[in-house]
């Protein structure tokens, strides 16, 4: 198929690329940087060096395409505050992303696979699945205006869509980076007690779910990618650390935070949320690589301690 990946250099990218080249796809991939365009001409994609927010810039280089794939998200640096300013900007941006990408799905009336974060809230013996209402809080909020996108593209079939919401996605890149050095220096902290549950797919399962995505083409609906065990905060941190030989981190007051990074960090790390990926599994025949974030986490770390390259 002639595939459309908008900002597949990221992490789940960096996972995807190499398995659609090698399913045999035509494979056109959007970037804003010069330097990856090489990385992708050698797995034997074409590179577009271009953003977007502004689709005239490439659009003549696109002449048809069969399907959309939209990776693209705004950029958070983490441990930085994010004042209400920064929040508005990055609430157009994804708002721009999403809108320009339906855009040109409408033109090319190709199939676009869009993302979604699993923000939902449930209590002790609560698992939400796909009916659930997504619950937008603190950062979270940014999205608020593309969940009506998805839904009115729902409800006329115009464009196609198909939508993944993830779990916290993890792998050899990305935030995960950021906190497998925090680790390393001893300075990751868990924020509060830790026992709020946060779902995880590791990025390699991530990605897989897209490729039977593109095989099965169900238009219309949602599917909730996650892997298939539970685990809290401090779990998954203190199972970390164990597997790099350091210390387990410490815990810090939630009103510390809430102080530093601001009310919009604290409420997505502190958000409790379980889910149910059954619906992928069924409809999609989709199963994780890494059940558990105890399979994940063993190879992600062995692929940074091997220096294993991003589009290795």
């Amino acid at each position: 198929m002639r595939i459309f990946v908008i900002g597949g250099t990221g992490l789940v990218g960096s996972y995807l690329l190499p398995k659609l080249v090698d399913a045999g796809h035509d494979l056109r991939v959007l970037t804003r940087s010069t330097a990856k365009i090489q990385k992708i001409e050698r797995l034997g994609a074409v590179g577009i060096l271009g953003d977007i927010r502004n689709p005239q810039e490439f659009r003549n280089y696109i002449k048809s395409v069969d399907i959309i794939v939209l990776l693209a998200m705004p950029s958070v640096k983490p441990g930085k505050r994010i004042s209400k300013k920064r929040k508005e900007e990055l609430k157009k941006e994804i708002n721009d992303f999403f809108r320009n990408s339906m855009d040109m799905a409408i033109q090319y009336n190709a199939p676009l696979i869009l993302p979604s974060g699993t923000s939902f809230h449930t209590k002790i013996n609560e698992i939400a699945d796909e009916a659930w209402p997504i619950r937008r809080v603190g950062l979270t909020e940014i999205g608020k205006d593309t969940d009506d996108m998805v839904n009115e593209a729902i409800r006329t079939n115009n464009p196609k869509i198909i939508q993944l919401i993830y779990g916290k996605i993890y792998g050899n890149g990305g935030l995960f980076l950021f906190m497998y050095n925090m680790m390393k220096k001893g300075r990751f902290k868990i924020i509060g007690n830790g026992d709020n549950f946060i779902p995880n797919i590791h990025a390699s399962d991530a990605t897989s779910a897209i490729v039977k995505v593109i095989e099965k083409m169900p238009i219309g609906e949602r599917f909730i990618i996650a892997d298939d065990f539970p685990v809290t905060q401090k779990e998954f941190a203190f199972y970390m650390a164990d597997l790099m030989n350091v210390k387990r981190p410490g815990k810090i007051p939630g009103f510390i935070i809430k102080m530093v990074l601001g009310k919009d960090m604290y409420e997505i790390i502190k958000m409790n949320c379980k889910v149910s990926n059954h619906k992928a599994k069924k409809l999609l025949d989709w199963q994780p690589e890494f059940p558990s974030y105890k399979e994940g986490l063993k190879e992600t770390i062995s692929e940074i301690n091997s220096k294993r390259n991003y589009f290795a």
